[in-house]
């Protein structure tokens, strides 16, 4: 299946609006708050899952190989999707949840495209390869996030 024109342009739209949403959290933790490389790696683990599906993107547009969009699904979904069910819907966090939103479209999208196509194998391939890869890395950012509870409140000044 070959994308329509508006298909391409809603999946191009959204995946520039997951840039901008990344690169404004990576300068809020980076810049702002001043945290180590390894707390922005780990308490906004929606950034690095966002490069993850901006990658897999891009890899789809070069090859038109499915599988690309479903890498990142997991992660996403994860940090992107549950994280509008975790966080506060007020001050500061509302940023966040714009993000998490702009995730979720984008894996909205994807799926829409993949399934769309009917391309199952493309899916299992592709998810497969999202739990190999993104399953440790979700324990260790759970395994982090809990002994490093206290510092974890304080940045994302959660209370």
């Amino acid at each position: 299946m070959e994308l329509t024109r508006i298909t391409r342009i809603a999946g191009i739209v959204l995946a520039v609006l997951l840039l901008l949403a990344s690169i404004n959290s990576t300068y809020f933790f980076l810049g702002m708050l001043k945290v180590k490389f390894i707390e922005w790696f780990v308490f906004n683990a929606c950034a690095p899952s966002s490069v993850a599906y901006l990658i897999g993107l891009t890899a789809f547009f070069i090859t038109k190989n499915k599988k690309w969009l479903a890498i990142a699904i997991l992660p996403i979904f994860f940090f992107g999707t549950m994280g509008l069910f975790i966080f506060p819907w007020d001050g500061m966090n509302l940023i966040a949840q714009v993000s998490h939103i702009i995730m979720t479209l984008n894996i909205a999208w994807a799926l829409f495209v993949i399934l769309k196509s009917a391309d199952y194998k493309a899916l299992g391939i592709g998810l497969l390869i999202s739990v190999l890869v993104f399953v440790p890395f979700i324990a260790f950012q759970q395994y982090y996030c809990r002994i490093h509870a206290d510092d974890l409140m304080r940045i994302l000044q959660i209370n």
